[in-house]
């Protein structure tokens, strides 16, 4: 078709013009025949020239050409809606809050979660320390039986007068061994073990779980003594609980730091108790947060 075209207008330029043979006016009538070839040659021109700059040829449906067409926009299609998905991915991430993004949890029933967990878990706390010192009495009470037992005489005549020294060190025993007795029965130890692991376990997920609510309602955090002093309430229970496998081995230095943490921890529990209080306070008279 190009070539067809560009010969027609080869022709049209070294053709001569036609003559028509009139009376009065000739030379005019051949001047508008010429004109009339040269808009032709202009036309084929701009024709073979669109052609010529055309990217793709759609031919009828069902033809080899549309199918190919057809295969082409596709791909480019995709190929626009992959780039279009890929550009956030390049841009830094923002970091989405409040406005519904997080749903419930930004709800005002899931910012009592912590303020309502964290004085429960206050007086596990409490509760986990009273059996620990238990579990201590009882491992020590033994300790005492086995030192006045070493006051008594070793060799000891059954039938000669017991002296009042050596009877009040029996009834010392007798009655320290009594009581370990209970105490063996109130099984301290097993129990001291199991909660300390509900109260490390609780503590630092509820922690990290109140720090979390907060961004998710307000997209930013607070620095202040409140979450100071759970940071440092989070690094004591980790600390304690790494004395363990020391303390089992009868370490005594161990101990007494467990001791020790677990005192700081419970200071510092009683201290943050009033801001949390307060922080409470203003979640629940916060009328323009929904419960859910």
């Amino acid at each position: 078709l190009k070539r067809g075209l560009a010969q027609l207008v080869r022709k049209s330029a070294t053709m001569p013009a036609p003559v028509f043979v009139a009376r009065g006016n000739a030379p005019a009538r051949g001047r508008n025949a010429r004109l009339l070839w040269y808009g032709l040659g202009v036309v084929a021109v701009v024709v073979a020239l669109d052609l010529t700059s055309a990217k793709v040829f759609v031919g009828p449906p069902g033809s080899q050409a549309a199918v190919s067409a057809e295969r082409e926009t596709d791909v480019a299609s995709a190929l626009a809606a992959a780039a279009g998905a890929a550009l956030p991915l390049l841009a830094p991430a923002d970091a989405w809050a409040k406005g519904g993004v997080w749903g419930p949890l930004e709800g005002k029933t899931s910012s009592l979660v912590h303020p309502f967990i964290m004085p429960c878990l206050f007086l596990v706390t409490m509760y986990t320390g009273f059996l620990g010192l238990k579990w201590r009495q009882t491992r020590l009470i033994s300790g005492e039986i086995s030192d006045l037992k070493k006051q008594l005489p070793k060799e000891e005549d059954p039938e000669a007068k017991v002296s009042a020294a050596v009877q009040s060190i029996k009834d010392q025993i007798a009655e320290l061994t009594a009581e370990r007795s209970d105490l063996v029965k109130g099984q301290y130890k097993d129990k001291h073990y199991q909660t300390s692991a509900v109260l490390l376990g609780g503590g630092i997920f509820f922690t990290v779980y109140g720090v979390f609510n907060t961004f998710f309602r307000t997209e930013k955090l607070f620095p202040g003594p409140h979450l100071y002093a759970g940071a440092a309430i989070c690094v004591c229970w980790a600390l304690a609980a790494a004395m363990v496998p020391y303390m089992e081995k009868g370490n005594e230095t161990a101990r007494t730091a467990h001791i020790g943490l677990n005192c700081i921890n419970v200071a510092l529990f009683a201290w943050q108790l009033p801001t949390g209080f307060e922080i409470l306070l203003k979640v629940w008279n916060n009328a323009n947060l929904p419960w859910f």
